[in-house]
């Protein structure tokens, strides 16, 4: 009984994290059976629309590949105590930056694909460093200014398309992309794309950079307190610096990713909100380079899953949305889950003595 007990306690944050998800779906079942709806049947639509065949697992691996490169981008920041919410105006920009070298340039594959998607991120590494300025050097309260810069990245790019590049179409976009700046695809009829070897890339990157260099222990302990960091000597801005420059080149990289590899062209707002979702991708993965992989397949799942859920159960699409922010709420309240977690592994006696004690 020991030592189970103390393989729940030390993976404590995993086990919260997923009862809070299970309890977010559980609400959500509620909602649904007040409402007349058959929730069972709802998840066998749900899941048989994301995994169901080899298309729609197909699909469902390409959302996750953005969600995922810009849950990492969210993540670099947040371990480096900046919250970027500034991913989704860095995204359009890296996008349009590969777009326009992509259908400008002509090199070879091997040089045009990696300068494309240099571009990208570059485009959205430079953007991340307006907001560390601000925060920096005029000590500008970053989620207010990286949501405020959303705006500017949006109507910027909305402008180029619609007056500077146009094309003739329904939707404002940007020409196509040359071959030899696409990402084959992997699975032919399908979207699954080689991106998904550019993700598996970042995560591996960002892993080994936080956890392996001395970088990235720095990046940490600003993360953790400032100002110990301080004292033991480490440059604060310089890091923070770094990991805007970092996280907006991620989130650029993975709107240079959708370009080449799905949309082949710059199209006006194409993004569903990746850069938005990438905060609830990166907080429900434990701001953990892995565990935003586990998350993103779920986030993922829900936007390939639920159109189907929508059409063959009479379901509306926005319970994505509802469902996100019940995930959200849930993940919030980890420490009141994490009372009780405690009380049940640990005892009732043993966890209101701890808390006496840290009190």
């Amino acid at each position: 009984m020991h030592t189970i007990r103390k393989f729940f306690l030390k993976r404590q944050p995993v086990f919260i994290t997923i009862i809070a998800v299970a309890l977010a779906f559980i609400v959500v079942g509620f909602i649904l059976a007040a409402t007349g709806r058959n929730p069972f049947n709802a998840v066998y639509y749900f899941v048989r629309g994301a995994f169901g065949n080899v298309v729609n697992t197909s699909d469902t691996i390409s959302r996750v590949i953005p969600l995922t490169i810009a849950g990492i981008a969210f993540l670099i920041g947040a371990q480096c105590a900046v919250f970027n919410v500034g991913i989704e105006g860095q995204l359009l920009l890296g996008a349009m930056a590969s777009a326009v070298v992509g259908y400008i340039v002509k090199l070879p594959f091997y040089i045009h694909l990696p300068l494309m998607l240099l571009a990208g991120a570059l485009a959205g590494g430079l953007y991340g460093l307006v907001p560390a300025w601000l925060k920096t050097k005029r000590g500008v309260n970053e989620i207010l200014s990286t949501i405020m810069l959303n705006y500017p990245a949006t109507y910027f790019t909305h402008f180029l398309v619609l007056k500077v590049i146009p094309i003739v179409g329904v939707v404002p976009a940007t020409p196509f992309i040359e071959d030899t700046a696409r990402l084959p695809i992997l699975i032919e009829g399908t979207q699954l794309h080689a991106g998904v070897f550019v993700m598996i890339l970042v995560v591996i990157f960002a892993y080994f950079l936080l956890y392996k260099t001395s970088l990235g222990y720095e990046m940490r302990a600003v993360g953790y307190n400032k100002t110990a960091a301080r004292f033991h000597g480490i440059p604060v801005e310089k890091r923070m610096n770094f990991a805007f420059f970092l996280s907006g080149a991620m989130a650029g990289l993975a709107g240079a990713v959708e370009v080449a590899g799905v949309h082949y062209r710059f199209l006006d707002q194409f993004s569903p909100g990746y850069g938005y979702d990438s905060i609830t991708v990166a907080l429900v993965g434990l701001l953990n380079p892995f565990g935003v992989i586990i998350s993103a397949t779920l986030f993922g799942a829900l936007k390939t899953g639920i159109l189907e859920m929508s059409v063959y159960s009479g379901i509306p699409r926005q319970l994505t949305t509802l469902i996100n922010g019940i995930v959200v709420l849930c993940v919030a309240a980890k420490d009141i889950l994490g009372g009780w977690y405690a009380r049940i592994f640990r005892g009732k006696d043993t966890y209101e003595a701890e808390k006496e004690i840290s009190q």
